[in-house]
């Protein structure tokens, strides 16, 4: 298993828990108005499971278990792979904790990060593609 299909697949798993976890206490402040807070939680924790967990688990496995291009580049660029993870991360990160603060208090500063969360995971998904594509063909020999 190549070592970024093991990290994706890790940090799959936190947002899972993460994801799990904020979903929880949100809806729990829904129920019983436990922290007012924990409202603004609400579209935090669909993207933590939605772009966190699965987004990412399906790249790393796609990226493990989709064919070869060739012998030479079997994965094709490691750099746009990886770059893709991190920029998927940073910018999922970023929408974790500018969403919630503006909800609660809207500003400049994290309008503009929430933009930015939002470019970052935009182009994530564009590496994504760019180093998957190649590999989406159809099988020799048919």
């Amino acid at each position: 298993m190549p070592p970024l299909t093991r990290w994706t697949i890790r940090l799959a798993m936190l947002y899972l828990v993460a994801g799990t976890i904020s979903g929880a206490l949100y809806w729990l402040q829904l129920q019983y108005q436990w922290w007012r807070p924990l409202a603004a939680l609400n579209p935090v924790y669909v993207h933590l499971l939605v772009v966190g967990w699965l987004t990412q688990l399906i790249y790393g496995v796609i990226y493990w278990m989709f064919p070869i291009i060739n012998k030479t580049n079997m994965r094709g660029d490691p750099r746009l792979a990886w770059s893709a993870v991190i920029l998927l991360n940073v910018g999922l990160l970023l929408r974790a904790i500018s969403e919630p603060w503006r909800v609660m208090d809207a500003n400049p500063t994290n309008a503009a990060l929430l933009t930015l969360s939002a470019v970052l995971q935009g182009v994530a998904a564009w590496l994504i593609v760019i180093v998957c594509w190649p590999r989406v063909r159809e099988r020799a020999g048919k």
